[in-house]
């Protein structure tokens, strides 16, 4: 048997390719259908991610959703749950109204305004500089994970990533870490790639350059060469 843990957006999931994305999600299902465990990993929360799931018919063991936030198993049922801390979210706020920053609070299915339900907070941004001196702000005056991504930045518990998320499943699961392989392309697929062993997505950011992974032009690449082995 063999786990694989992918990335979603522009690994699984391309919303201008959408013949590779069905290439992608073919080969998923001969992995899965070999009796093999997937698990999509993805700063989507649930809702938004079970849309195009069960518009391409995606199979799936896990979800891990809000890069780690949310845990989910193959029947939805939340394994785990990291909020964001109630006075973190007050600074930030502060923080984002004081720059006129356009965001929303996130429960992991929803917008929310409830400080305490929320997972997530993400900042509608599409300029680079804009993002870099939001962040910045931030970062200087609140321990929270935070992170730029095309259209959003991403703020979150400071103790949640994808490889975090990963250790907890294994662990809830009783599943053996050995097995486990992955594959991303983006900055918060960062941690997971350094610690595990897997493979990259040819175009990806920058940051994961010098992890030194071997490339694959795409997933569907990547799982028919795991096939093999």
């Amino acid at each position: 048997m063999k786990i694989l843990a992918s990335d979603f957006d522009e690994t699984i999931f391309y919303l201008e390719k959408k013949e590779q994305t069905i290439k992608n999600i073919e080969a998923i299902r001969k992995f899965v259908d070999l009796g093999n465990i997937f698990c999509i990993i993805t700063g989507r929360n649930y809702s938004d991610l079970k849309i195009l799931i069960d518009k391409y018919k995606i199979p799936y063991t896990y979800l891990i959703c809000e890069d780690g936030a949310k845990i989910f198993n193959n029947v939805d049922y939340c394994l785990d749950t990291v909020l964001l801390k109630k006075e973190d979210i007050e600074k930030i706020i502060y923080i984002l109204n004081e720059n006129n920053c356009d965001y929303y609070l996130d429960d992991g299915y929803n917008k929310t305004f409830n400080y305490n339900d929320c997972v997530k907070i993400v900042i509608n941004c599409t300029n680079d500089k804009e993002k870099e001196v939001i962040i910045n702000k931030i970062k200087g005056k609140i321990n929270v994970n935070i992170y730029a991504s095309r259209f959003h930045i991403n703020i979150i518990n400071k103790i949640v990533n994808k490889e975090k998320a990963l250790k907890k499943l294994f662990n809830l699961e009783n599943l053996d870490l050995s097995l486990l392989k992955v594959i991303g392309d983006n900055a918060n697929d960062y941690e997971m790639l350094k610690t595990f062993d897997g493979g990259i997505i040819r175009n990806h950011h920058p940051k994961l350059d010098n992890l030194h992974k071997k490339e694959y032009e795409t997933l569907k690449e990547y799982i028919e060469e795991l096939m093999l082995n």
